[in-house]
């Protein structure tokens, strides 16, 4: 039954995508028309921080427009680290693992976006749900349309370019506003912590990194999606940390969200508690950057928390299973990538169709603790020469 209406959905999607594209013309944007754009971002944390420069650049290109965004309520925590939230009109919530799961599901939140007639619709969406979500943005009757394509896939979009394997989802997602002919006025990702914030978090982690002359350094060893393919094993976490107490003498600081709880638990059972900070479920997104800011190294899975630590400039040392760093990161700069060299079949490169290889899963035990040490040294030897080069400057 399952096959029958997979098969059914991708036979009317094969033909929406055949017949939209001659049926409807695209237009050059008047930008004098636009006056409600909609941006829609229904991914994690990462996928929200990627889009803030081209809301940006929206509002730089249509200065008398309102904007509204669609994102996922476990992403919104960015929204208050963003240095032009003011730009932002609205935030709708776009809950893809609740109220708007399936397609059903979407019609109540179609209704009410309709409703709001809005001139242009900015959706960089890709792979999983990549095809509903641009079906749903044609269905608003929303005259332009800016999205990726994928082959066929993206037809009904009115302005877009190919999704590419190799170049950063950040460089693309602005590569679709130059594609309609807008200006890029902001190329990289600006977020700024309050001073509220940046106390409490200082307060989670016992005080300001330098107060007992110790080391901070923060993990995060989760992942939301598809863990099983971006997570380092637990095992080797505990390892690791043993050694960075033993070696470096550092103090470290285990942050995530509260589905990630357990994991700390089961880390506090085998380490030395004296070094080791949990606050693992214990901030918003916006006290974990703050705590993030506050250490010296930032050692991560390819997951939200890395990219804040590489939007704020932290040096990271960066675990990558199967998805590739040339297309997730926004950045290299401050950041050692660590991963095994993977056929490019085996790779995640965000397309509309994935089914993971569980074969594959075992990948990411060969990457050894040693490994991440390796990475963890130059890093520290990186940031302790910027430090330097700061201080004599």
């Amino acid at each position: 039954m399952r096959k029958i209406k997979r098969f059914i959905k991708d036979l009317l999607f094969f033909v929406i995508e055949i017949l939209v594209p001659f049926l409807e013309k695209s237009r050059p944007i008047d930008n004098a028309r636009v006056k409600k754009i909609l941006v829609v971002e229904g991914g994690g944390i990462g996928d929200l921080l990627r889009i803030l420069p081209a809301i940006e650049c929206l509002s730089d290109n249509f200065p008398e427009a309102n904007i509204s965004l669609l994102a996922s309520p476990g992403a919104q925590g960015v929204l208050p680290l963003f240095t032009r939230r003011e730009v932002i009109l609205e935030v709708i919530d776009y809950d893809l693992t609740g109220k708007h799961m399936g397609f059903i599901k979407k019609l109540s939140l179609i209704r009410l976006l309709k409703k709001k007639q809005f001139d242009l619709i900015y959706s960089p969406s890709r792979g999983e749900g990549m095809r509903e979500l641009i079906l749903m943005n044609f269905l608003l009757g929303v005259p332009h349309r800016i999205g990726f394509k994928q082959g066929r896939v993206g037809r009904m979009n009115t302005v877009g370019i190919e999704f590419a394997d190799n170049i950063s989802i950040l460089k693309q997602n602005l590569a679709l506003l130059a594609s309609g002919n807008l200006k890029i006025t902001k190329e990289d990702i600006d977020i700024r912590l309050s001073e509220e914030t940046i106390n409490k978090a200082q307060r989670l982690i016992g005080g300001p990194p330098d107060a007992d002359n110790s080391l901070t350094i923060s993990i995060h060893t989760g992942a939301l999606w598809n863990a099983e393919y971006r997570r380092w094993p637990i095992v080797k976490y505990i390892s690791l940390i043993k050694i960075l107490i033993e070696e470096l003498q550092a103090k470290v600081v285990l942050i995530g969200s509260e589905s990630e709880i357990e994991t700390g638990k089961e880390i506090l059972r085998n380490v030395p508690l004296h070094s080791v900070v949990n606050i693992i479920g214990r901030t918003t997104i916006a006290e974990m950057a703050a705590v993030i800011n506050l250490s010296q190294l930032f050692i991560g899975n390819d997951s939200g928390p890395l990219h804040l630590a590489l939007a704020l400039k932290v040096q990271s040392v960066a675990i990558f299973g199967f998805t590739s760093p040339h297309q997730v990161l926004s950045t290299r700069e401050r950041c050692i990538v660590i991963n095994k060299q993977l056929p490019s079949s085996s790779l995640y490169m965000h397309q509309y169709k994935y089914t993971p290889n569980l074969k594959d899963v075992n990948y990411l035990n060969q990457i050894t603790v040693g490994d991440i040490m390796d990475g963890v040294r130059k890093a520290l030897f990186n940031n302790s020469r910027k430090i330097s080069s700061a201080i004599n400057n």
